[in-house]
C-alpha cells in the first residue's frame, strides 16, 4: 500500500502537469488570436484599398469626362473663331 505522503506527492505532479497544460494551451490560444487579428485587419485594410481605389477611379472617370468636354467646347469656340476670322478677311 501507498504510504499517506504519497498521494500528496501525487496530487502535486498531477497539478503541476495540469498547470503546465494549461499554461501550453493558454499560449497556443494566444497565438491563434493574434493570427486571427492579423487576418481581420489584412481583409479590413484590403478592403480599405479597394473602396479607396474604387472611388478614385469614379473621381478619374469623372475628371476624364470633364476634360473631354472642356477640349470639345474649347475645339467649337477655336473652330468658331477661325471662321468668323476668315468672314473678315473675306468681307
Amino acid at each position: 500500500m501507498a504510504s499517506r505522503g504519497d498521494w500528496k506527492r501525487r496530487a502535486v505532479t498531477a497539478g503541476q502537469a495540469a498547470k503546465r497544460a494549461a499554461m501550453a494551451a493558454a499560449k497556443y490560444a494566444d497565438a491563434l488570436i493574434k493570427a486571427a487579428r492579423q487576418k481581420a485587419e489584412t481583409a479590413a485594410r484590403r478592403r480599405k484599398i479597394r473602396r479607396a481605389l474604387q472611388q478614385a477611379g469614379r473621381v478619374l472617370k469623372s475628371a476624364g469626362k470633364a476634360a473631354l468636354a472642356a477640349g470639345a467646347a474649347a475645339a467649337v469656340v477655336a473652330a468658331r473663331r477661325e471662321i468668323r476670322g476668315r468672314r473678315r478677311r473675306s468681307a
